[in-house]
């Protein structure tokens, strides 16, 4: 985890899968998140804090039970009944426009609820209760051709063949993501209850040295870091998926100049080709990320938890903006 740099704005945040009923209860989706700026003077300016909680009816329907953001937000209470999964971001636009728009924090903790709840199906799988859950398959179609892990033929497709049940890969130990020396390198965490899921997401925001030697004529920079880990019955916490994405965009028309993804570990060993998709991202439009993702970025050449850190970069200008305010800046054209 990079100390915070001076100059720069950081979002940081978390979503838990917790199941407080059993596993045979309803799961529920804690977020977390906050917005924070570093002045060229080294301190830290809070620009935004955010706090959310899902309630998703454990029983397989996946349906919305209950809803809640700090702070409120109106019309939020149309997403109960809606599934948590494919449609759920469509319906939350339609309930609360004004989030995705405004580039949230709480709408950024939010649109992480369909994929959540997706890796929290796992755990069933993962405590040994063959049947439960997301994993079993059945006579359910495989989502063959969705993207890369899921490749006809590949490791996935094949162990579901094989043994009637979706392949579940334990990954390494995951190291600490908090900095020793920067105890605002993250907002406060609370240790992961044994089996349960998380989702951390970072983003980071500065301007470095342009080729005249100047801040102003440089580009702005960005540095993604995502991570979904389960924690163990004995509440150490292995990774099931991580990327990291490294971007350079144009402070002038907010577009993207270069990109860059660096797969951690991933469930498949055909899963890391998604990263080459990044580069698919030059040329485009910050503000167009989202809709741009959603509709281009599918089948074997992606990867969902992939297309959703390159989705997390449309909020930057916001956040870039926001955090000048925050500092009593200029804020950029």
């Amino acid at each position: 985890m990079p100390r915070r740099r001076r100059g720069s704005v950081r979002r940081t945040i978390t979503i838990d899968g917790l199941r407080p009923g059993g596993i045979d209860g309803p799961l529920l989706l804690v977020g977390a998140g906050r917005d924070l700026a570093t002045g060229v003077d080294g301190n830290a300016y809070l620009v935004d804090a955010a706090a959310t909680s899902v309630v998703v009816d454990g029983s397989g329907g996946r349906s919305v039970l209950q809803v809640f953001a700090e702070p409120a937000v109106a019309g939020l209470e149309a997403m109960v009944g809606e599934r948590a999964g494919s449609g759920f971001r469509r319906a939350l636009a339609a309930a609360a426009p004004e989030l995705e728009r405004g580039g949230s924090l709480t709408h950024q903790l939010l649109d992480e609820t369909p994929v959540v709840t997706l890796v929290a199906g796992s755990v069933p799988l993962r405590m040994g209760l063959s049947g439960h859950g997301s994993g079993a398959t059945g006579k359910r179609k495989l989502p063959i051709g969705v993207c890369a892990g899921w490749s006809e033929g590949g490791a996935l497709a094949v162990a579901a063949a094989e043994t009637g049940r979706a392949l579940v890969s334990w990954g390494p130990p995951a190291p600490a993501l908090d900095d020793g020396d920067d105890d605002l390198a993250w907002h406060p965490v609370e240790p992961l209850p044994p089996q349960s899921v998380r989702r951390r997401r970072l983003v980071d925001v500065w301007r470095g040295v342009g080729p005249d030697g100047r801040t102003a004529s440089a580009p702005i920079r960005v540095e993604v870091r995502f991570r979904d880990t389960y924690s163990e019955a004995d509440a150490s916490e292995t990774v099931v998926h991580e990327y990291g994405l490294v971007v350079r965009v144009d402070p002038d028309t907010w577009t993207i100049l270069e990109a860059e993804a660096v797969p951690g570990p991933l469930p498949a060993p055909e899963c890391p080709a998604a990263a080459a998709s990044a580069s698919r991202l030059v040329g485009e439009p910050i503000e167009d990320l989202r809709s741009k993702v959603r509709d281009d970025f599918t089948g074997t050449t992606t990867c969902t938890h992939l297309n959703d850190t390159f989705r997390a970069i449309a909020d930057i200008r916001h956040l870039w903006t926001a955090a000048s305010m925050a500092r009593a800046e200029r804020p950029p054209s």
